[in-house]
């Protein structure tokens, strides 16, 4: 085999692989993992073989890198697009074609850039388990951009498994904890390509190539996030030696994403092909994630049944959603057990109300929206006012503490101030820099609170204290201090020119 033949043999290998992206081909050599591994459990979660139907598609992202003496490979194809054409109960024809993009170097001698290639084909998958039966037909046709010439190329390629019946490296019920092992697959490639060159050059092939048994695990699931939404049931599925995590979803009835590194396919006892990454994310498809809706609000402040709220309160919860998506909240607040609407879209989970009554039970409760019109309810709380007006705590003094220092050191700053009422305190610090501390305490009325703090950059801050009582009033902001860290030491050297640091 010379070196442009086995450089165009690596390239249309290598899109082959992507053609069969997330129908199962597992490339990876394991080492000599034998194939008597048993399913292991305990099973907590599990999925079926997913059933499509004509007209089924996925599209994906797909990057994918090889790199061999005189031959690399650096491809992208933004829209591998899959789709089921037929079914005939047994098993599903699929189409695949992708615009592909990027650079190549074909035996030290054809490099530049990928033009106008497209690639387009038909596989046979087995319906009970998604084994890839054959890849009946692949054609690649495009061009390579060189320095000073443009060279046409074209290839035709086709894969069957030549073993009865065909490996399934899927193992449904695909189960979380579940461990199971792929035998050795050996398939028939056939590839007759060519490559217009000042003489057009001419390759055709036909042999078998294997792939080692390997052992997969499903470690659990995961969500994962795609251009299509988030798909909350993806099985990653993981092997073992080079880097290999697919990502199964039920809802998408195929593969989200795929990151594999260190593929290899065998020609021989010494002769292979690695494909050393191969990365795809789900572009686009017919089977989008359901979206959920959000998470009923928690955690109100004041918590539920509080007694002797301030009149003034400042009302919080915690609000989520398992799509990530944008809330907004609707609060309904009143002394009736089914309060009226106080505000709505509210953008963050905190409102303040006007003046309320005193010694007054008031109900409320929190509806919260996700931006594709699903809403959930938090369940209904209650707190009573004090009997009188509860008043905030006074500002408190300005912090104390070093007023100047060193990049990356803690320093600590105190204050205090004391509550009219009596109530304990809380206390925040703003930093100057951007940063704003948590509230530290409660603590008793007049006590001293402590809190430190460092710089990263060097520069001029001013520090400020913030004061709550324990009904949520708050303070004014204290006098600031100002601060300066005009020293740093990083990169400083002695004289002897070691660095201190």
């Amino acid at each position: 085999m010379s070196w442009i033949d086995k450089g165009v043999l690596i390239l249309a290998v290598v899109l082959l692989v992507v053609g069969t992206l997330g129908k199962g081909l597992d490339t990876r050599d394991q080492g000599g993992m034998t194939a008597d591994v048993p399913r292991v459990g305990p099973f907590t979660n599990q999925t079926e073989v997913p059933v499509w139907e004509s007209g089924d598609f996925w599209a994906y992202r797909v990057g994918i890198s090889y790199q061999d003496t005189g031959t690399r490979a650096d491809l992208e194809l933004e829209g591998l697009h899959v789709e089921v054409t037929a079914v005939n109960g047994a098993a599903y024809t699929l189409a695949f074609n992708g615009d592909v993009a990027g650079s190549v170097l074909i035996a030290g001698i054809v490099e530049g850039t990928l033009q106008d290639t497209v690639m387009e084909g038909t596989m046979v998958v087995r319906a009970e388990d998604l084994a890839v039966e054959e890849v009946t037909h692949m054609h690649i046709e495009g061009s390579i951009k060189r320095q000073l010439v443009t060279n046409g190329f074209r290839a035709d390629l086709s894969l069957r498994q030549n073993v009865t019946p065909a490996v399934a490296p899927y193992d449904f019920p695909i189960a979380v904890g579940e461990t199971w092992s792929v035998p050795r697959m050996t398939l028939w490639l056939y590839l007759h390509a060519q490559v217009d060159l000042a003489v057009p050059y001419t390759v055709t092939y036909d042999f078998p190539v294997y792939l080692e048994e390997h052992v997969l695990t499903c470690p659990g699931l995961e969500a994962l996030a795609t251009s299509v939404g988030t798909y909350g049931d993806a099985y990653r599925i993981t092997g073992a030696g080079s880097r290999y995590d697919l990502w199964y979803s039920p809802t998408a009835r195929n593969s989200i994403a795929v990151d594999y590194e260190g593929v290899r396919m065998w020609y021989n006892e010494s002769l292979y092909w690695d494909l050393h990454t191969l990365e795809a994310v789900l572009l686009d498809t017919s089977y989008p994630p359901v979206n959920q809706p959000p998470a009923p609000p928690t955690r109100p402040i004041p918590a539920n049944n509080s007694v002797n709220v301030s009149l003034r309160p400042q009302l919080q919860w915690t609000g989520s959603d398992p799509d990530g998506d944008p809330l907004t909240y609707d609060l309904f607040l009143g002394p009736d057990f089914s309060p009226p609407l106080a505000a709505e879209n509210l953008t963050s989970p905190l409102y303040e109300p006007a003046l309320l009554d005193a010694d007054t039970t008031y109900y409320w409760r929190v509806v919260a929206r996700d931006d594709h019109g699903h809403a959930a309810s938090g369940p209904l709380w209650s707190f009573r006012t004090a009997a009188g007006d509860n008043r905030p705590p006074e500002t408190p003094v300005r912090p104390s503490g070093p007023a100047s220092g060193t990049v990356n050191t803690a320093y600590t700053y105190t204050s205090s101030c004391v509550d009219p009422d009596g109530d304990a305190v809380l206390y925040r610090f703003d930093w100057g820099d951007g940063s704003t501390g948590d509230w530290l305490g409660p603590l008793a009325s007049g006590a001293t609170v402590n809190a430190s703090h460092s710089w990263s950059a060097v520069g001029a801050y001013v520090i400020r204290v913030q004061a709550r009582d324990e009904h949520g009033l708050v303070s004014d902001w204290s006098e600031p201090l100002p601060v300066s860290m005009p020293k740093s030491l990083v990169g400083v050297t002695a004289r002897c020119g070691v660095p201190l640091l």
